[in-house]
């Protein structure tokens, strides 16, 4: 129910950028916005603390992002706080920014690696899946020393996970699955 009512709102966002030809001036104050906020926890249990007036919240938003964000965004967050629905920012506003990716054929991939890849190896993915896909790819890298090494890509809604923690895993199935007469 809730993603539902995210979707909404994304929608009603993502049909005012469009009719007012601002698509990609929102994705990129949303993108910094989603940024801020992931990387923020302390903003994130203020943003949803049930204690915390909506027009505490309202001022701690204006303070973050006003002057940074159009008026449009600060006016998503009025109605999603009036509405009691801030718990559902982060979500409106990642589904605003997969329709806007959608619209114009851009795809991301999350590329995880066991170390960071080289602008060399980022690029010759990201044409390979352009490729293969047929779409604009935005990499998103990651790195999870716990892989070991080889790359995990997540992309269209699927994973191509050619980590060495895959692969021992993999074995590891096989050999517990050897039935010895």
């Amino acid at each position: 129910m809730a993603q539902l009512a995210a979707g909404r709102y994304a929608n009603a966002l993502f049909d005012l950028a469009l009719e007012s030809s601002k698509l990609d001036v929102f994705e990129e104050e949303i993108k910094l916005v989603l940024d801020t906020m992931k990387n923020d926890k302390e903003f994130l249990l203020v943003l949803n603390h049930p204690q915390i007036s909506g027009g505490e919240k309202m001022s701690i938003l204006e303070n973050a992002f006003k002057g940074k964000v159009s008026d449009e965004i600060m006016g998503l967050f009025s109605v999603a706080l009036n509405k009691n629905r801030e718990t559902q920012i982060i979500d409106m506003l990642e589904i605003f920014v997969k329709k806007a990716e959608e619209y114009k054929g851009v795809e991301t991939a999350v590329v995880t690696s066991a170390k960071p890849l080289s602008e060399g190896q980022i690029e010759s993915i990201k044409e390979k899946l352009s490729k293969n896909l047929n779409k604009q790819i935005f990499i998103q890298a990651e790195v999870d020393e716990s892989l070991l090494g080889g790359v995990c890509v997540k992309v269209a809604g699927h994973i191509i996970d050619g980590s060495i923690k895959k692969q021992l895993d993999d074995l590891k199935k096989q050999l517990l699955n050897i039935h010895l007469a």
